[in-house]
């Protein structure tokens, strides 16, 4: 049997996970991430009836995700291109490949707090009405991009 902390911090995750795949995943097809977060910000801005405060507070949080996006864009191209470089190689240096994973999890880690303290700073700001259509909305968005079960 799991405790209460225990069950409380699954089901965060489970709702965090949900509200980043339903930001970041595939979104009508836009690879751009910036493009990405401006289809999210007004989905959401329409389907939750933002007022005006709402609606400054989702573009200021939108800015600061694109800003952080474009803070670790680099190195995760430069991930990308070592890798290549490995693979190209007579022999992969697997000691390399553990810190550029353990890095990479670090930065990973990283954004998800990062979106995580923004997807709080939007709770807070909506009414209870908004946070149960916010809710359907991850919920939908979730079981539209779930693998078939087998």
């Amino acid at each position: 049997m799991i405790s209460l902390k225990q069950a409380l911090k699954i089901t965060t995750t489970i709702v965090l996970v949900s509200t980043m795949a339903f930001a970041f995943g595939n979104c009508r097809g836009h690879k751009d991430f910036e493009k990405r977060i401006e289809w999210v910000a007004s989905k959401l801005t329409s389907k939750l009836d933002l007022d005006d405060s709402q609606k400054a507070k989702l573009e200021s949080i939108k800015a600061e995700l694109i800003a952080k996006h474009k803070e670790m864009k680099p190195k995760h191209e430069s991930w990308a291109k070592e890798m290549a470089t490995q693979i190209r190689s007579e022999k992969i240096d697997t000691k390399l490949l553990d810190k550029m994973s353990l890095e990479r999890e670090t930065r990973h880690q990283e954004m998800r707090k990062f979106f995580q303290t923004k997807l709080v700073e939007f709770h807070a700001v909506l009414k209870a009405e908004q946070r149960e259509k916010f809710a359907e909305l991850v919920e939908k968005f979730a079981s539209r991009h779930q693998p078939p079960e087998e």
